[in-house]
């Protein structure tokens, strides 16, 4: 079975009760809710999704873009985390940061640890084109000792392309290593290592080839989906690409 995924932030409220409407229609199965620190929660609005199946990806600023984990970072986890509760989630999402061993992430990891995280893997380079820790294999192996993981495809792609190799072949081994459950799906160039994020038609990544892995994965599991594509016409261009890929054959 495949649970189809749509990717919102915590303040886009015009999108909350449309997004319930979707889940009741059962166009879409739950909602990925990134925390995005930088603009005050609307408590008021959220309440509109609570009781829905509500996923909590962490905020991508104020050090956690380096997953360093200080006083500030500790202050604005607990704001995560009680987002999180809140929505009685079952999924917080996690970037790994960049520089980092797996000494000095799991030392980081451990001042926020809780049974709810997944470690998402990362692209070769992020949008401001700086390296970024787990994007090879054999660092997102050494996570999966202590986390399961968020597996992302389009970064997976721009990690194959940042340290030049296959990205089918990538993917399927880290598919058969990680054997994760909770994925990201977006488009992108298969010749840049910088992530984008594009609609699925967009770039050259072979959708066809994935959709297939996913859908082996999902004979035997119960596979998350998220699709993280951009807003265009309110949540119109998140259901486009979700139909997009589920005609894809």
């Amino acid at each position: 079975m495949i649970k189809y995924g749509l990717k919102l932030w915590s303040n886009n409220i015009d999108y909350f009760v449309p997004a319930v409407d979707l889940l009741k229609k059962k166009e879409v199965d739950f909602i990925e809710l990134y925390y995005n620190d930088m603009i005050p929660l609307d408590l008021k609005a959220l309440k509109n999704l609570k009781g829905s199946p509500v996923n909590i990806h962490s905020t991508d600023n104020h050090g956690f873009e380096k997953f360093v984990i200080g006083e500030r970072e500790l202050s604005i986890w607990l704001q995560i985390k009680d987002l999180a509760e809140f929505f009685e989630s079952k999924f917080i999402i996690v970037h790994p940061g960049r520089e980092h061993t797996f000494n000095t992430f799991k030392k980081n990891l451990k001042k926020i640890n809780t049974k709810k995280i997944l470690i998402e893997n990362m692209p070769g380079l992020d949008i401001k084109s700086q390296p970024m820790y787990a994007s090879k294999l054999s660092e997102l192996e050494e996570i999966n000792q202590i986390k399961d993981i968020c597996y992302d495809f389009e970064k997976a792609v721009k990690g194959a392309v940042y340290h030049g190799i296959d990205y089918k072949e990538y993917i399927s081994n880290s598919l058969l290593s990680l054997k994760p459950d909770y994925f990201h799906i977006s488009g992108g160039d298969t010749k840049s290592a910088i992530d984008e994020h594009l609609n699925l038609w967009e770039g050259d990544i072979d959708f066809k080839w994935i959709k297939q892995k996913i859908l082996e994965l999902s004979s035997t599991q119960t596979i998350f989906l998220v699709f993280e594509v951009p807003k265009k016409d309110g949540l119109k261009n998140d259901l486009k690409n979700i139909e997009y890929f589920r005609n894809l054959i």
